[in-house]
């Protein structure tokens, strides 16, 4: 894949449709007359949650033909800024050939091979409920399907309705899309954090768990 082909927005708003207003406006300015996204992702925080359906409808209007992932958050991140517990949204937009890609939830399960078409899956974005019974295990047996035994993704997290996209809302489980070998997919995990309270010293810790402060 190359990078100079996705196009990238972000932006706040209490209403949903204002949200998406603004996102998709600098979405199309950066497209231009380039060739059509096919892979598009969207990532909301969970104050429109209970809008994910009328969301992914208006993204699907925007963009005919483009297919959509992503989860809702309590926060989220884009290009230098962080969403978090107020209403916003961040968006991704790509062209990547239709065949090195598929999208998979529970409803459209993830396989090794696509005797229809010959899709091979080689690695994976995965999106997950965290309230999924037995998660690692799930996780297992998907990367069991990826010839490169690699998964990376992350968990939605919401006060209210948990939910990931994949060319519909679903709730429970694993969604994602899968690569093949030939989108040449590069991935890092990033994280992000604010400071909370004033500066503490830790008094006792074991590899990544505190267990005294002070």
């Amino acid at each position: 894949m190359d990078a100079t082909l996705f196009a990238h927005a972000h932006a706040s708003h209490p209403d949903w449709r204002m949200a998406l207003g603004l996102a998709t406006a600098q979405l199309e300015a950066q497209l231009g007359a380039g060739p059509p996204p096919t892979l598009g992702w969207c990532y909301l925080t969970d104050h429109h949650a209970a809008a994910a359906e009328a969301l992914l409808a208006a993204l699907r209007d925007r963009f005919p033909g483009t297919a959509w992932v992503g989860a809702v958050g309590v926060g989220i991140c884009a290009s230098g800024v962080e969403y978090g517990d107020e209403p916003a949204l961040a968006l991704m937009l790509g062209h990547l050939p239709r065949e090195q890609f598929r999208l998979f939830s529970g409803r459209r399960p993830l396989t090794a091979y696509d005797a229809a078409s010959g899709f091979v899956p080689h690695t994976a974005l995965v999106h997950a409920d965290p309230a999924t019974a037995d998660l690692s295990g799930l996780i297992g047996e998907l990367a069991d399907r990826v010839t490169g035994r690699y998964l990376f993704g992350g968990l939605a997290s919401s006060r209210t309705r948990s939910l990931t996209l994949s060319d519909g809302v679903c709730e429970g489980g694993l969604s994602g899309v899968a690569f093949s070998s030939a989108a040449g997919v590069v991935s890092r995990v990033t994280q992000g954090c604010q400071p909370l309270g004033p500066a503490r010293r830790i008094g006792k810790v074991e590899r990544n768990v505190v267990y005294t402060l002070d």
